[in-house]
């Protein structure tokens, strides 16, 4: 293939998607690592049958991130957060998973993060903006 032959195209994400994936699935088999359907972990904190708060993380192999976790204002200071993080936890351990992982921006929650154990192990300026730094924090529950 002649590198001046290749063409830049927008194309439908989930079209795409799949070849990527094929291309990711073949990476792994060859390295001899087992396709494995991530699977998605929603947790709701229920106050009198409205949703008070939420976490949604996904499983990856032996790994869990923490794609979302909030709390209404409304229901603040009253440890729902920190609840959610011992049910996702709990739910990692039982699952026998080596880490949690997640993201934070510097007007979130870093402090928060750190109270229940987690580590920053990078941290990224100015992303997504200027003036906002992004910090990527895990725990490690299994040596």
């Amino acid at each position: 293939m002649e590198k001046n032959q290749v063409t830049f195209e927008s194309i439908e994400v989930e079209e795409l998607r799949s070849v990527l994936e094929g291309i990711f699935d073949a990476q792994n088999e060859a390295a001899g690592i087992e396709k494995i359907e991530d699977e998605m972990i929603a947790i709701a904190a229920v106050y009198q049958g409205k949703i008070a708060g939420g976490l949604i993380a996904k499983q990856t192999y032996e790994s869990i991130y923490i794609n979302l976790l909030a709390v209404d204002e409304g229901y603040r200071e009253q440890r729902i957060g920190s609840q959610l993080m011992q049910k996702i936890e709990e739910i990692a351990r039982q699952r026998e998973m080596i880490h949690l992982t997640l993201t934070t921006k510097s007007y979130q929650a870093l402090e928060f993060y750190q109270k229940n154990g987690y580590e920053i192990f990078g941290s990224l300026e100015d992303m997504p903006m200027r003036g906002v730094t992004k910090y990527y924090l895990h725990k490690r529950l299994k040596a």
